[in-house]
């Protein structure tokens, strides 16, 4: 074979060959969100069957909730009144994601039964790719939960943490008027026996995510890591542990525990401590519960 024969060759094969790799460039992002959709589908049929077998007999086949638990194919859900009720900053998927997968301990104070805990970074049975099913599957309502033509039904809406009728919105667990302002200054002597009472409460439910770690930092040892941490933290200089201890409690936003390996304690810079307890106790209640933790 001649050489120019060789070359012409060479040169056909070689714009061939770009021919073929500028088609794959220009089908690779048809291709990819055919894949993603695909993949989402897959997820979603995963996730409704986890939904169907774990979670449907509380909150609904169809996501309308029961007297048990809430209607998750709620337009409020996906409005953003419930992430504004909660005081959640993130997002939406990230916010079902945390629900389902730390559970909540403490709602059995105003639910019937607490929602259990479901991911296997807090001890439950679930993956995280099963959590993640089940959160894409739930976020499939969004479409149906806001269409005002035809609204779904919801048989029951969510409630306040801490909350069982709308006519307790106006008192605390100690029945102080909601507003009440609880500042360190105002906290009278502690009974850090009444505050172990309060602690264990299900009115209040520190103890359900606390003792033992379940979900939130271990009771025990709580008033050293404070101490620890009020003597390292340069912006805590001047506190005492009495008054750390007041603004994690009614502020938890502001001192919130770095996560540690799969000990989640937060989310998006938002605590997954409930964020009402300003609304919920008094100032006597808030010196008891010092008081106890201090000895802790």
């Amino acid at each position: 074979m001649k050489i120019e024969t060789k070359i012409i060759l060479g040169t056909a094969m070689f714009f061939a060959i770009l021919l073929m790799v500028g088609w794959v460039v220009i089908k690779e992002e048809s291709r990819m969100a055919e894949f993603t959709t695909q993949f989402e589908g897959r997820s979603l049929e995963r996730g409704a069957t986890v939904f169907e077998s774990n979670c449907s007999t509380c909150h609904g086949r169809q996501g309308q909730g029961s007297g048990r638990a809430p209607a998750l194919n709620n337009p409020r859900l996906f409005n953003g009144e419930r992430l504004a009720e909660m005081k959640w900053a993130g997002g939406l998927f990230d916010y079902i994601e945390n629900a389902i997968a730390a559970g909540r301990p403490n709602s059995g104070a105003y639910w019937p039964e607490a929602m259990p805990t479901w991911g296997q970074t807090y001890g439950g049975p679930l993956r995280p790719d099963q959590i993640q099913d089940l959160t894409r599957f739930v976020m499939n309502w969004e479409s149906s939960a806001l269409d005002e033509a035809n609204p779904p039904t919801v048989n029951q809406d969510f409630i306040l943490p801490g909350i069982r009728e709308e006519g307790d919105l106006q008192i605390m667990a100690s029945g102080a008027p909601v507003g009440t302002a609880v500042t360190f200054g105002d906290l009278p002597a502690g009974d850090p026996a009444r505050g172990e009472t309060l602690y264990t409460s299900n009115e209040l439910g520190c103890s359900s995510c606390h003792l033992g770690g379940v979900v939130a930092p271990n009771t025990v040892g709580t008033a050293e890591r404070a101490a620890q941490r009020v003597a390292s933290d340069p912006a805590l200089a001047g506190y005492t542990l009495e008054q750390y201890l007041v603004e994690s409690i009614l502020q938890p936003n502001i001192y919130i525990v770095p996560n540690e390996g799969s000990a989640v304690y937060s989310a998006g810079g938002i605590s997954i401590m409930q964020q009402n307890y300003s609304d919920r106790i008094d100032a006597q209640d808030l010196a008891d519960l010092v008081a106890y933790l201090l000895g802790q």
